[in-house]
C-alpha cells in the first residue's frame, strides 16, 4: 500500500535556481565566448553570446538575460563601462566580471567596487558554473 501511495504523489525533478537561466557571455574573443557556451549549457544554462557592448544591451533588452559574464579589457567601450551601465539600467542581473589580463587582479578588485556580483580570472574558467550558480542563487 506504502507503494501505492507513493506513486500516486507528483515526482519531483531536482531542480536548481539557475538551471535554467538566460546567461549573456560578453567578451571579445571569439574562443572564450565558445569555452563558457562548452562548460554552461551542458550545465542546463541557456548561453547568448556577444562580442561587445552594444550588441550585449540589445540581447539584455530583448533576451531577458539573468546574469552576463563580462570581460572587462574589451577595444571600444570597455567591459567597466558595461558594468556601470548595467547596474544602473538592469541592477537586477547578476554580473561575473572576468579578466585574462595582466593586471586582472587589479580589474577584478575594481570591478567588485562598480557593483559586480563576482569575479573570476578567465584562467579559472573551470570554476565559472559553479560560481553562477552561488551568484544567481542570491
Amino acid at each position: 500500500m506504502t507503494n501505492a501511495v507513493s506513486q500516486d504523489l507528483p515526482q519531483r525533478a531536482p531542480v536548481t535556481a539557475c538551471s535554467t537561466a538566460k546567461v549573456l557571455v560578453l567578451d571579445d574573443d571569439e574562443s572564450f565566448r565558445a569555452l563558457a557556451r562548452a562548460i554552461l549549457e551542458p550545465a542546463g544554462f541557456e548561453v547568448l553570446e556577444s562580442a561587445n557592448v552594444e550588441q550585449g544591451l540589445v540581447q539584455i533588452r530583448d533576451n531577458g538575460v539573468e546574469a552576463v559574464i563580462l570581460d572587462l579589457v574589451m577595444p571600444g567601450r570597455d567591459g567597466f563601462e558595461a558594468l556601470r551601465e548595467f547596474k544602473q539600467s538592469f541592477p537586477e542581473i547578476r554580473v561575473v566580471a572576468v579578466s585574462g589580463a595582466s593586471e586582472s587582479e587589479l580589474y577584478l578588485t575594481v570591478s567588485a567596487h562598480m557593483g559586480a556580483d563576482a569575479s573570476l580570472e578567465k584562467s579559472r574558467i573551470s570554476a565559472l558554473c559553479p560560481l553562477l550558480r552561488v551568484v544567481l542563487d542570491r
